[in-house]
């Protein structure tokens, strides 16, 4: 009604909104339906996604549940079945399991939490092994799994002369011969470094606890026995003495006082010392290399 009164150009667009809003359902049924089936899509791939991933889950949760049932079940006395490995699944060596199954004879009954806990600690504490963890995956086995500490010099602390590995850890007692059966014994001995501290503490895993200025010690003392060792200078000890600094013992018991750092160069001097020596047929008692230039050696009455 009324459509007269307006002009022409608003006629045409009334009419092209008609059929536009004619035409709308079936523009919308026809978009509706493609989303639907790309929604349907997507939705079908997030749902395999969500069962894998809650598969994965469930099946963890499994083995950690079926792993601490086992952990409070308490069996009577009996034949335990253990695996003994390192980190990487491999068997440690068969006189270091001897050992462990001896221990494991002492403390392992009825399985409980705490004996797996005392096991570890008594495993770790025997000085062979760290990083010991120990698992009832079945109810009738336990897993072992650990690391050989690998000693490379003796070190004496106080009355008890124990291991060095090469990266500063000391460990155990070398008198105990269990702690180092899988391992040849070092011949090479480190001294006073613990003299102003002969009974240091021990933590949680055997290891003797060291400060600052020790650890500083350890790791000259240990870059001094590389530096001979590549040399081809056979060694008996590495002596610390404060404020003086490091001294040699040779094979032949010929003393060398080489100071503090650097050591390199002193070592490289050493060297060329005793192959003159050699050459001329002398034998030094004493060699100090501690001082700025030409080194002060002490020939040997022979």
């Amino acid at each position: 009604m009324f459509g007269f009164l307006r002009p022409k150009s608003q006629r045409k667009r009334s009419v092209l909104a008609k059929q536009k809003v004619k035409s709308s359902p079936k523009a919308q049924k026809s978009g509706g339906q493609a989303w639907s089936f790309a929604a349907k899509g997507l939705l079908g791939v997030l749902f395999v996604v969500i069962v894998w991933g809650l598969g994965i889950r469930i099946s963890d949760k499994i083995q950690e549940i079926g792993s601490y049932v086992n952990s409070i079940l308490v069996l009577p006395p009996k034949e335990w079945r253990i695996e003994i490995v390192n980190s990487i699944g491999a068997h440690l060596p068969e006189d270091v399991k001897r050992e462990i199954y001896k221990i494991a004879a002492k403390s392992l009954r009825t399985g409980s939490p705490q004996e797996l806990r005392t096991l570890a600690r008594s495993v770790e504490s025997s000085g062979m092994l760290e990083a010991v963890r120990v698992i009832r995956p079945v109810t009738d086995a336990v897993i072992l799994t650990a690391e050989l500490r690998k000693p490379s010099l003796l070190i004496d602390i106080g009355t008890k002369t124990r291991f060095l590995t090469a990266d500063g850890t000391i460990f155990g007692d070398a008198a105990d011969s269990s702690t180092h059966s899988n391992h040849p014994k070092p011949n090479v001995r480190v001294t006073g470094i613990f003299d102003q501290r002969p009974n240091p503490q021990l933590d949680q895993s055997q290891r003797v606890i060291t400060t600052s200025d020790e650890r500083r010690h350890l790791e000259d003392a240990l870059e001094i026995w590389g530096l001979v060792r590549n040399s081809g200078v056979e060694i008996k000890s590495v002596s610390f003495q404060k404020f003086r600094g490091y001294a040699l013992i040779l094979d032949d018991d010929t003393e060398i006082v080489i100071g503090l750092q650097p050591f390199a160069y002193k070592l490289k001097k050493l060297q060329n010392i005793l192959d003159g020596l050699r050459r001329d047929g002398v034998v030094a008692s004493r060699i100090e290399l501690d001082y700025e230039g030409k080194a002060f050696i002490k020939e040997r009455k022979l």
